[in-house]
């Protein structure tokens, strides 16, 4: 828009430059008179469609810049509430297990020398406890390494890079095999 209203302008004044060689009579010269000034209005307008373009420009600039800062914001959220997640399905499941474990227990102390297959129970759900209590405590480093990324709180290796926290689902998958079964 502001090309079309400068060369706009420019043929205005062309235009007017012509009308004042050309004129014979005074009413001509007033009508020249009179494009000069939407030719210099004409132009103007041009400088100020440049203008506002440059600072939309500008501006939208920024506002990407936010939108990218936002959706940043938004996987780290997204990522802090799956973490928390993961740790309260763990401490659900860590209380299950030790309720079935302590209903295992008290059922086999009814029985005198206890049953085998209670005693091998009991040993699998005393196992997944601890695998889940293993699985418990990475997923809280992993909560805690989200929720304060801080370099402070980071574990490094040996040359100084951050560690990977080893959080994988594999204990929780593990567990649940030893309760359900393969």
């Amino acid at each position: 828009m502001g090309d079309t209203m400068g060369e706009l302008g420019l043929a205005f004044v062309k235009l007017t430059k012509f009308e004042n060689e050309q004129a014979i009579l005074n009413t001509q010269r007033l009508r020249a008179a009179d494009m000069k000034n939407v030719a210099t209005a004409a132009v103007k307008v041009s400088r100020l469609y440049r203008e506002l373009n440059a600072q939309t420009v500008k501006h939208l600039d920024t506002l990407h810049e936010h939108m990218g800062l936002m959706l940043a914001v938004h996987h780290a959220f997204s990522d802090r509430t799956s973490a928390l997640l993961t740790v309260q399905t763990l401490i659900s499941e860590l209380s299950s297990l030790h309720s079935k474990a302590e209903k295992l227990e008290t059922a086999s102390s009814k029985i005198f020398g206890g049953d085998k297959s209670r005693i091998h129970k009991l040993e699998e759900l005393k196992e997944a406890i601890r695998v889940t209590e293993d699985a418990k405590s990475c997923a809280i480093r992993e909560y805690e390494r989200i929720k304060f990324p801080s370099k402070k709180g980071r574990r490094e290796d040996s040359q100084g890079n951050p560690a990977a926290v080893d959080c994988s689902s594999n204990h929780l998958s593990l567990s649940r095999d030893l309760i359900v079964g393969p």
